[in-house]
């Protein structure tokens, strides 16, 4: 009886309804917890570039921000991974939306999220000002740029490009399971932090300063 206890307990707790738990530790992973500008995403590749690791955790919580300066975090990852081929990575996904979206789209090997992670996108949202030639030129660069994100995050969808523009038409919300089942992430799973990550003030889980 015992027995079969063991192992209806050990199945239930290896199914998908009990995602894994991966520990934060110092130096185990790079956190990326700002908005997308220059500065964030040169620190981000500086960091990235840094590690010699094969396996490298990046925990993504960022509301999106510059597309530019995320295009460059993404090629940094893809070049890195092209002079390295075993270089695998990994993200966890506590929200993601806009710019932090493309990112987990396109350079992440394995996209993890918790049960109440967050993911968002919606179409570009653009304002320009200046002379009438030189918006219209930046308009054409926005529309190049725009057009390969879109084919890119698509094909990681197994969506076709209007079937993907059709489900950003209005801000598109996916929730844990829900961004599972669209294919916006691989699995879910838990994170947490070390005892001396969490007293070092380095956990990327307390989102705000406290004493």
């Amino acid at each position: 009886m015992f027995r079969r206890l063991a192992v209806v307990l050990s199945l239930l707790f290896t199914s998908p309804a009990f995602p894994a738990v991966t520990v934060l530790e110092k130096g185990s992973f790079i956190a990326f917890t700002d908005e997308f500008n220059p500065l964030s995403a040169s620190r981000f590749i500086k960091d990235f570039l840094s590690t010699e690791s094969d396996s490298v955790l990046v925990f993504m919580d960022s509301s999106g921000g510059d597309v530019l300066a995320g295009l460059r975090m993404i090629e940094a990852v893809r070049s890195a991974k092209a002079v390295r081929p075993a270089l695998h990575v990994t993200c966890y996904v506590q929200s993601a939306a806009s710019m932090a979206f493309y990112f987990v789209q396109l350079a992440c090997d394995e996209r993890i999220a918790g049960p109440t992670s967050i993911l968002m996108q919606h179409q570009a949202s653009v304002g320009m000002s200046g002379k009438w030639g030189e918006v219209q030129s930046r308009n054409i660069l926005i529309s190049q740029v725009i057009e390969w994100l879109d084919k890119e995050i698509a094909a990681r969808l197994g969506l076709t490009v209007e079937q993907y523009k059709q489900a950003i038409v209005n801000d598109w919300w996916l929730v844990g399971q829900n961004a599972v089942k669209h294919k916006a992430v691989d699995r879910l799973g838990f994170v947490t932090c070390s005892v001396e990550l969490t007293k070092a003030g380095q956990c990327p889980l307390v989102f705000l300063p406290v004493p």
